[in-house]
């Protein structure tokens, strides 16, 4: 007579796990967080208003004129003629309000597998951050002095040969000291780069590049642990936050392909083989077409199910997509900001400091727990001459 086993396998109808259903999956009760870039362009801002005059919906930041400049002789029996000291320029800082707020319910206390609420919190302030600095860095990227890689004159027509070089970081910093602009720490600039375009400036070679002064300097360590440190007048801030968008020169088209799952008319997504170039190669951003596509689609979204790939555009089809609409996409440049700048090159006016707000419980079984954020400011660049923007491809983008 054979044995009967109780173990841990599935039974056969692939129910619970276990004989007699005991042995199940164990969870971690501690939930990290998402993986974070540390705030950054805000620190930028460092001129604020010195002495306001009243509460206000915009601040008027004021800057004197200096006098022409005089080089004539003075006669000795002749009175000089008093000149006007030229009306003072300005710079208006718009305020707004900001901020964004969750509910958390007293049910999700009770029944969650990990503690929420520190969680929560953590979520809000790190959201409060995260959403001020881009509003920053929506304003520094407006700068009206741009350089830009190669040969290129917009940022549509930057290549992907157009990366990042010491020649375009020796430019930026003689470009400041030019217009007077004031160094940020001692002589140096401040300069933010993306690891991305970083990457290509610290694989530059020859005596002219990154590399070869660091090989040979005294501070061969900053190699090891992919330091750029201090280069060119200014010291360099490597971050992920630094603006990019794909709008730069057409690449050469992907290997076009047939869509697999047809669409309504009015859909925005359709499927196609995940083995195709398409859906391995395709990124958001990347121009889309095909019969029933809108003209000038974007890619939003690859997302990968199996053997099919489900492709998202930003516009709905203005005809059907069916299985005989053949798909091609065509990549477009990613081009990056780099910032170089000096002293009040970004103002910032503050009305009421961004800050956590625990919002009243007013439902009437008290279930409803509200926390968020608010704040009240503006910014504006101050000085144009003291900031540089400067645009470039990354010869790893595609990589």
């Amino acid at each position: 007579m054979a044995n009967a086993y109780t173990t841990t396998g599935s039974n056969s109808l692939g129910g619970t796990v276990g004989g007699a259903g005991l042995v199940q999956k164990a969870y971690d009760r501690l939930v990290e967080f998402a993986l974070r870039a540390q705030p950054l362009i805000r620190s930028v801002a460092d001129k604020t208003p010195a002495r306001q005059s009243i509460p206000g919906s915009s601040v008027v930041l004021q800057r004197y004129v200096d006098l022409t400049k005089k080089t004539a002789t003075l006669t000795e029996t002749v009175d000089p003629d008093a000149v006007a000291l030229a009306t003072p320029t300005y710079t208006t800082i718009t305020l707004a309000e900001y901020g964004n707020a969750v509910l958390v319910t007293r049910a999700l206390e009770l029944f969650s597998l990990a503690d929420v609420d520190p969680a929560i919190a953590n979520i809000i302030a790190f959201n409060m951050a995260d959403s001020i600095d881009e509003v920053a860095q929506t304003v520094l990227r407006a700068g009206t002095n741009v350089l830009r890689g190669g040969t290129a004159t917009s940022r549509g027509t930057i290549t992907s040969s157009d990366t990042f070089t010491s020649a375009l970081a020796r430019k930026a910093t003689a470009k400041l000291r030019s217009e007077k602009a004031i160094p940020r720490k001692g002589s140096l600039y401040w300069a933010g780069i993306h690891p991305e375009v970083s990457h290509d400036l610290r694989a530059e070679t020859g005596s002219a590049g990154w590399l070869l002064p660091n090989q040979y300097g005294s501070a061969q360590d900053r190699i090891w642990a992919g330091e750029i440190g201090t280069y060119e007048g200014a010291y360099f801030v490597e971050s992920p936050r630094l603006y990019s968008d794909k709008l730069g020169a057409d690449r050469t088209a992907l290997a076009t392909t047939a869509v697999t799952v047809a669409a309504a008319s009015a859909a925005t997504s359709f499927g196609i083989a995940s083995s195709s170039a398409i859906a391995t190669s395709g990124q958001p951003g990347d121009k889309i077409s095909g019969t029933g596509i809108a003209s000038g689609s974007l890619i939003v979204s690859i997302t990968t199910d199996g053997s099919t790939s489900t492709v998202t555009v930003d516009t709905p089809f203005s005809a059907a997509v069916t299985s005989t609409t053949t798909i091609t996409v065509t990549p477009e440049t990613k081009v990056f900001n780099t910032y170089f700048a000096g002293q009040q090159a970004l103002a910032e006016a503050v009305a009421e400091e961004p800050h956590v707000v625990i919002g009243p419980v007013v439902d009437k079984l008290m279930r409803h727990r509200p926390l968020g954020w608010y704040g009240v400011l503006g910014h504006a660049i101050y000085r144009e001459e003291a900031l540089y923007r400067i645009e470039t491809s990354s010869s790893i983008d595609f990589v």
